[in-house]
Formats: structure tokens, C-alpha cells, sequence
């Protein structure tokens, strides 16, 4: 057997779990937010030209930072939908071995 009974425990475990909504949740928002980050970054350069700020602004380490967060969120969301992929998978297994087991019982 591919997929066990008891490993269902684990998959319905996995797939009532909410942190992969947060992890997403909190992904979107900082990726939203980049927007705003680099607004306030150009804000604050004296360059003449918006070309000069937001190359400035994009250069700063507040601007780099942000971005390493999001790149973290988007990780950890990433692996949560894989998570929940994968226990999603494993359940179609167990769900089709089980009806191909009826269906050869029905058969003897």
C-alpha cells in the first residue's frame, strides 16, 4: 500500500494547518509594499532626475533589506504550498487506492 491509513493522520494534519495562509498573507503584503519602500526611499534623494532618485533609492540598504524580507516571505510561502501540494497528492493516492480496493472486492 502506497499511502496508509495512518498517514492520512498527517495529511489532514497538513492540510488544516493555517500558517501556510499566513505565510502567504504576509507575502503579499510586504511584495505590496516594495512599492511604497522605494516611494519613500526617492523621497528622501536629492537627484534631479526620477531615474537618478530611484537608482538611489534602490541602491540604499533599507531598500536591499526589504527586499531580502520579502524574498524570505516568499520562500516560506513557497514551501507552504508545496507542503500543502503534496499532502493534497498523497491524499488523491490513498483516495483512489482505496476505491480500486472496493472496486476488486466487488469483483470476487
Amino acid at each position: 500500500m502506497l499511502v496508509s491509513d495512518d498517514d492520512m493522520h498527517d495529511v489532514l494534519a497538513v492540510l488544516g494547518d493555517e500558517s501556510g495562509a499566513a505565510h502567504r498573507a504576509a507575502h503579499e503584503y510586504l511584495d505590496a509594499l516594495t512599492k511604497t519602500v522605494l516611494a519613500e526611499l526617492m523621497g528622501e534623494s536629492d537627484a534631479k532626475s526620477a531615474t537618478e532618485r530611484e537608482q538611489w533609492a534602490r541602491a540604499q540598504t533599507r531598500f536591499k533589506e526589504h527586499l531580502a524580507k520579502v524574498g524570505a516571505q516568499a520562500k516560506a510561502d513557497y514551501i507552504s504550498r508545496q507542503r500543502y501540494a503534496a499532502a493534497n497528492a498523497k491524499m488523491e493516492v490513498w483516495r483512489t487506492q482505496n476505491a480500486n480496493n472496493r472496486a476488486t472486492e466487488r469483483v470476487r
